[in-house]
């Protein structure tokens, strides 16, 4: 068929506004997690890092230690 594409169909709402994306779900991630506009107009949100991470304490004495990402490199 003419004008048919294989990529998948992922919508986003964002400020009652929908955005249509033709790409799969870790494409859109990636984009967004690298600061593309995918939620809508003027919606990039781009953090250099590194990210902080820290486990859930698993009773309450215990302390987690925070654990850091990779530099973006960005």
């Amino acid at each position: 068929m003419v004008g048919t594409t294989d990529a998948p169909r992922f919508l986003v709402n964002y400020d009652e506004t929908w955005v249509e994306h033709r790409v799969s779900f870790a494409e859109w991630l990636h984009r967004y997690l690298i600061g593309e506009d995918m939620t809508g107009p003027n919606s990039a949100v781009f953090y250099p890092g590194p990210v902080k991470l820290e486990h859930l304490p698993m009773s309450a004495a215990e302390r987690p230690e925070p654990r850091y990402g990779p530099d973006r490199g960005m």
